[in-house]
């Protein structure tokens, strides 16, 4: 068994803040990567049939890791900037999966 956490999550623009919600997540993505080497993934999904739905993929080596993620300041910096431009129609839908297979 691993000791992979995958985390899963699903977050709806504002009305009309598609294209800025997607502008600050791909920042976000670039500083996950830059700031945690021990985040495997970390993609963000747009769907093309509704635009405003974005869709989280992110696995970390261990809980540890994903502990280091929640905690970190560019996660903080990412939350405090959706929230004071009203980027998102209510809060992340977020569900964490503990790896059965390697």
């Amino acid at each position: 068994m691993s000791d992979e956490v995958t985390v899963v999550a699903k977050v709806r623009a504002a009305a009309g803040m598609g294209d800025a919600l997607a502008a600050l997540l791909i920042e976000q993505a670039a500083a996950v990567r830059r700031a945690e080497p021990a985040c495997r993934v970390y993609k963000v999904h747009r769907s093309p049939s509704d635009p405003d739905a974005f869709l989280f993929y992110e696995v970390y080596a261990d809980e540890a890791a994903f502990e280091l993620h929640r905690h970190s300041a560019h996660l903080a910096a990412y939350r405090d900037r959706r929230e004071s431009q009203g980027l998102t129609a209510g809060p992340a839908q977020v569900e964490m999966f503990h790896a059965i297979t390697d």
